[in-house]
Formats: structure tokens, C-alpha cells, sequence
């Protein structure tokens, strides 16, 4: 069985080029993720005419309906692994301190779910049936795994983290923070008791210990 990253290496994504084709690819994607966001499904006929081009376009591009969702989350799980990339920045951390560093960050990733929670439930639901949804979610959880892993190593560095297996608390995160998918984090209100509640379990989970 392929590794994730030999699974997903394969799959044409929005970063291949900027020849014609893959414009046409990349607007057809960016309307899969519309059709969904708006309907909670999507059609080629839908698709095409978000993405101002035709249903054979759509099927030049994608042979089954599964290859397009496929090409929708890889684009949907990218931004969120770039996201957690530009949030859990040992910069952020500095100059925010760690409380408002979790509230910020619990506020936006709370955003992009909603945002795309169309898009998620959709793929979820396929998973068990396609293998290569669970190879991009593999490769995708682990990539986000790994900048968890080194934002904590910096931040035990700089001793606003505290002490533990960098590993294992970065995995710590990773199950948290799918938690965000909840439609109650989803309807999340800046300074409500549940993103406060929610935002200081983060800060305490990862707070230096008092000597």
C-alpha cells in the first residue's frame, strides 16, 4: 500500500502550474467547493456554471464524481494545514502571550470550519469508501502534526511552553482541534463563556508549571 505522501503526490493539485488546463481545473475545483458550500452537495451541471465553463469540462477534468471531491478536499485540507502553519507560529505566540494566542486561534479555526463545513461533512461521509480521502487525511493530519510538533519544541525553548514530549502533546492538539468541527465551536462567539472555557483549556494544557 502507497505511503500518503506517494497516495496524494499523484493527485493534480491547484500548485501543478498556471498552463490553461490547470486554470480551468483550479476555477472548476473553486466551484465544486461553491456548489457545495451552497447546495450541500454538488453537480457537474452545478459546477460548470459556477465556474463560468461546460460539464464535459468538468468530466475532461474529473471521470467520476469521487475523483472531484477528491480534488475539493485536497484543495480544503491544504489551506487548513497552511493555516495551522501561519497560526501556530512561535512569533504569534511572543508577541500575543499564550492566552490570547488560544483565543485568537480557537476564533479562526472556529471560522474555517463553518466556513467549509459543508465541504467537510460531504467528505466524511465518503471517507470509508475511498481510499484516497483517507490517504489525503492522513498525509495532511500528519504534516499538521509536525508544525504542532516544532511550534511546541520552540516554545519549550523560549520556556512559554511547558516541559513534556513534544510528540505526544502535538498529537494532543491534533485531537483537540478536531474537535473544532462541532457546530458548537462552529457558531463560537468571541468572548462567549464556551470560547473562553475552551481557549483556557488550550493555554493550560500547554502553560509552563509553576516552580
Amino acid at each position: 500500500m502507497p505511503s500518503s505522501s506517494q497516495a496524494t503526490s499523484k493527485l493534480p493539485t491547484a500548485r501543478d502550474g498556471g498552463t490553461r488546463l490547470e486554470r480551468n481545473r483550479q476555477k472548476l475545483v473553486a466551484g465544486i467547493r461553491a456548489d457545495i458550500a451552497a447546495t450541500g452537495n454538488f453537480t457537474a451541471d452545478g459546477v460548470a456554471e459556477r465556474a463560468g465553463t461546460s460539464p464535459a469540462t468538468f468530466y475532461n477534468h474529473f471521470a467520476t464524481k469521487d475523483d472531484a471531491l477528491v480534488a475539493a478536499y485536497d484543495a480544503l485540507m491544504r489551506e487548513l494545514a497552511d493555516s495551522v502553519a501561519q497560526h501556530c507560529r512561535i512569533e504569534r505566540l511572543l508577541d500575543r502571550g499564550l492566552d490570547d494566542f488560544s483565543q485568537d486561534w480557537l476564533l479562526d479555526s472556529a471560522a474555517f470550519f463553518a466556513d467549509n463545513a459543508a465541504l467537510f461533512r460531504l467528505a466524511q461521509a465518503a471517507i470509508e469508501r475511498s481510499r484516497e480521502l483517507r490517504d489525503l487525511f492522513r498525509h495532511y493530519e500528519d504534516s499538521i502534526i509536525d508544525t504542532y510538533r516544532r511550534f511546541i519544541e520552540l516554545g519549550q525553548a523560549a520556556q512559554l511552553v511547558r516541559s513534556g514530549d513534544a510528540l505526544a502533546m502535538a498529537q494532543m492538539l491534533a485531537v483537540i482541534s478536531e474537535g473544532w468541527y462541532h457546530p458548537l465551536i462552529q457558531k463560537l462567539e468571541p468572548g462567549s463563556p464556551l470560547h473562553q472555557e475552551m481557549a483556557g483549556s488550550i493555554a493550560r494544557a500547554l502553560r509552563p508549571e509553576v516552580a
